[in-house]
């Protein structure tokens, strides 16, 4: 029984894993050799920075890092990944083979894969060091039948970032690593944390239908835990819209002129959604540009095309009703093209920046996004950039997001049940007080072990052993009581498991 007080104390206690990370806080608008900007966000005050020259571009796709004190680490436009410097990283090429490389990436200038088709998540475990880039490509299919070809993404993949590597520039370990193979709906790939506070989810809707991916991020690495459908259905590939998670984690946002508002309850530690609402935004077959964005708090759901921005009161009784214009496009021009509205992104400032369709120099701001009606204060090409850039708004989830009161047990196990992990390793005795033993299976043979990695209950790194020798006892005398979890590196693959600490 102690043992489980211990787990209740635990649970309680958990804070914030990231409460004081920037991992969101530099928006890299890079434009090859014509020059690009930077907004940082480290500051009271926005900085916009020049940016000379660049390898790369950001066209719809973008995903930018920053480590917890808010200095930029990588950025990636879904066709390679990009270092500090703006040079491509060590092995950084040659994301989502296939018409990804042969025409978007290349061929074609004035486009990436298309907007929220990349995120980029610390690795559990190791957030400072590894990072996990999921990323899905853009291909065409149903050539030559009837009703003409369809572009959707159809492999999503995970590309796997060592900063570590080459004095803190880093390397890419491996690259298109192949997650799901199936039809996915575009501008639709997002992650929240896990209740538990260490891990990650990410939701991949499915193509033409309601079914939605669920794919876990713990230490041990990606998994596809299930595929629920649910709700209302979507037609075509959908591309435009918005999909978020509202900033506590709890519901789940989808948003598409077409295809309505639609809202869902999440349980961030099981990943199921449930509660599905339908509201009608327009009606079939209408297929403008369109985009969506939450305030803050998640009150607030902007939802714009590219001439008008509305926000509905995701609290109101009747959220539907709520539906309010907020702003007109004004008809201003930079560099003689339209300043209207493409895409936006809430940034760490609590305001949210939207972008144009076409190459301009300025940025629109809702200065107050939790604010009801005209009150939110919409400005127009209020924010000047030093260089033109259109299209492309970095695609992140709430790295500050903590842990929910409550027992989510992929960090913890029962006081007294051993533990199988996989490939029939046991580890004795369970709760442990000095030393831990592994044993092997039947055969009597344990694998050769790269690394030990031991995590704390909030997924930091509390031991780490280079190449240890499994047939010793393992000292873990020196831990904290409490719970803790575990990750071999073998060299025919991983093993991760659980104890207790007395």
């Amino acid at each position: 029984m102690k043992y489980l007080i211990i787990f209740e104390i635990w649970v309680a206690c958990l804070a914030p894993v990231s409460a004081q990370n920037k991992h969101d806080n530099n928006w890299v608008f890079a434009n090859h050799h014509l020059g690009g900007s930077i907004l940082r966000f480290d500051s009271a005050a926005l900085q916009i920075l020049e940016l000379d020259t660049a390898d790369g571009r950001a066209r719809e796709a973008l995903a930018c890092m920053s480590d917890k004190d808010g200095n930029l680490l990588f950025y990636t436009n879904n066709c390679s990944i990009f270092n500090k410097k703006h040079e491509t990283m060590e092995n950084g090429g040659g994301m989502n083979p296939g018409q990804v490389q042969t025409y978007w990436c290349s061929v074609n200038p004035f486009a990436n894969p298309n907007d929220n088709s990349v995120l980029i998540l610390p690795q559990p475990g190791s957030e400072e060091q590894v990072f996990q880039v999921f990323h899905w490509d853009y291909e065409a299919f149903n050539v030559g039948q009837p009703g003409g070809s369809q572009f959707a993404p159809l492999h999503l993949y995970h590309t796997v970032v060592d900063m570590l590597q080459n004095n803190g520039l880093g390397k890419v370990l491996s690259t298109n690593n192949l997650l799901l193979e199936d039809t996915f709906t575009s501008c639709a790939l997002q992650a929240v944390r896990h209740a538990n506070g260490r891990d990650w989810w990410v939701l991949a809707p499915e193509f033409n239908g309601n079914c939605y991916y669920k794919i876990l991020l713990d230490p041990s690495g990606p998994k596809i835990v299930d595929k629920q459908c649910i709700g209302s259905s979507w037609g075509r590939y959908a591309r435009s819209g918005g999909v978020h998670f509202t900033p506590d984690g709890l519901k789940y946002i989808r948003c598409h002129t077409e295809y309505g508002l639609n809202i869902f309850d999440f349980d961030r530690c099981s990943g199921q959604l449930s509660n599905p609402l339908h509201i009608p935004i327009g009606p079939l077959g209408a297929f403008p540009i369109n985009c969506m964005t939450l305030s803050p708090s998640g009150r607030f759901a902007y939802y714009h095309t590219l001439a008008e921005i509305y926000q509905y009161d995701l609290e109101a009784q009747d959220i539907g009703s709520s539906k309010t214009l907020v702003a007109t496009y004004d008809g201003f021009k930079s560099a003689g093209n339209s300043t209207d509205f493409y895409k936006s992104q809430l940034a760490p400032d609590g305001k949210i920046y939207i972008n144009s369709f076409g190459p301009v120099y300025y940025l629109h701001v809702i200065e107050h996004p939790d604010s009801i009606g005209p009150a939110c204060e919409v400005r127009q090409h209020a924010i000047e950039l030093p260089n033109r850039h259109f299209a492309a708004m970095p695609n992140y989830p709430n790295y500050n997001l903590g842990a929910l009161p409550g027992l989510c047990d992929t960090i913890s196990v029962s006081a007294y049940e051993p533990y199988e992990p996989p490939g029939k390793i046991w580890l004795i005795p369970n709760p442990v007080a000095d030393h831990l033993r592994f044993l092997p299976d039947a055969s009597g043979a344990l694998p050769r072990v790269i690394r030990l990695t031991v995590f704390n209950a909030v997924g930091g790194v509390a031991l780490r052993l280079n190449s240890p020798d499994l047939t010793e006892p393992i000292r873990v005398g020196q831990l904290a009581p409490g719970a803790y979890s575990y990750l071999l590196e073998t060299e025919t693959g991983t093993v991760s498991g659980k104890f207790v600490k007395q």
